[in-house]
């Protein structure tokens, strides 16, 4: 179930990040990320917010409240963070690097707080680092050179610490609290990123052309927020962090067979290393 879960969070996970990829470009304005991001943000807000009405959480403990406080202000301030660094570039560095950190924080943390893994699952965890970085590298590989002196390494590191972080705080979530904490997260982020906006883009809320954009990207991203943050609560971040850091996967496959969009052969690679990282992962848990 966990692997079932995380599989379906990166799955629309990768359908919100190509359809945020696309609004921007088609946007082709400043701060176009960063608007579509807060409308994103609202929408699922509002959808997770539903749906905690109509089922709502067994038990919720101040610890409960914590975490996913916690997570929110961690996946805020992040998101502001991820999109400058991908448009600053190069991507081919930029999300690797944090895919890869966002791996690491957990499966290295995991073990000194109760999470660690049988053998079939590190295996998957292994296969998920080559998957991430062929599937994410945009058809090649960073130069050695280009990965030390590049000025982005720092922000992808920060990136996916923060990523990987916010992901730990919801393993840390009680079953009983259900999808409350993904609504609670989003709600920080309805608090942070109006004031990320104003500092970038002048306007506190977005235009009509980003509301529109980023109302798709928000259904899906309610969707991916809350199968995965259940997927935290049930099993071990170093997993469900593996699973939604193949989220590329889906987004490559959807511009390929879409777009028209060219799909490398070393993608490819990433992606037969990401269907074995699945398998082992899901006999290891």
């Amino acid at each position: 179930m966990i692997v079932l879960l995380g599989s379906l969070a990166a799955l629309f996970f990768g359908m919100g990040d190509l359809l945020g990829g696309v609004t921007i470009r088609r946007a082709g304005r400043p701060g176009a990320a960063i608007s579509i991001a807060l409308t994103a943000t609202a929408v699922s807000a509002v959808l997770t917010g539903v749906v905690v009405l109509v089922y709502p959480p067994e038990a919720v403990s101040a610890g409960d409240v914590v975490w996913s406080v916690l997570a929110g202000l961690l996946m805020a301030a992040t998101r502001p963070l991820l999109y400058a660094g991908m448009a600053r570039g190069p991507v081919a560095v930029f999300a690797p690097g944090y895919g890869l950190t966002m791996i690491a924080v957990p499966a290295l943390i995991g073990p000194f707080i109760g999470q660690s893994l049988g053998s079939l699952a590190v295996w998957g965890v292994l296969l998920a680092i080559p998957a991430v970085v062929l599937l994410s590298g945009e058809g090649r590989l960073p130069r050695p050179a280009e990965v030390v002196r590049s000025p982005i390494l720092g922000l992808a590191v920060l990136v996916g610490a923060s990523l990987g972080s916010a992901g730990l705080c919801f393993s840390q979530v009680g079953e009983e609290a259900g999808v409350l904490p993904a609504f609670m997260a989003l709600a920080v982020g309805l608090l942070v990123l109006p004031v990320a906006s104003r500092i970038q883009t002048g306007a506190v809320w977005p235009d009509r052309l980003n509301r529109r954009g980023g109302t798709v990207v928000g259904l899906t991203s309610a969707v991916a927020f809350m199968l995965s943050t259940v997927a935290y609560q049930m099993g071990s971040a170093a997993v469900v962090s593996a699973l939604v850091a193949l989220c590329p996967a889906v987004s490559i496959a959807l511009s390929w067979q879409f777009l028209g969009e060219r799909v490398a052969r070393l993608q490819v690679m990433g992606g037969a290393f990401g269907a074995a990282a699945v398998v082992f992962l899901a006999l290891g848990t």
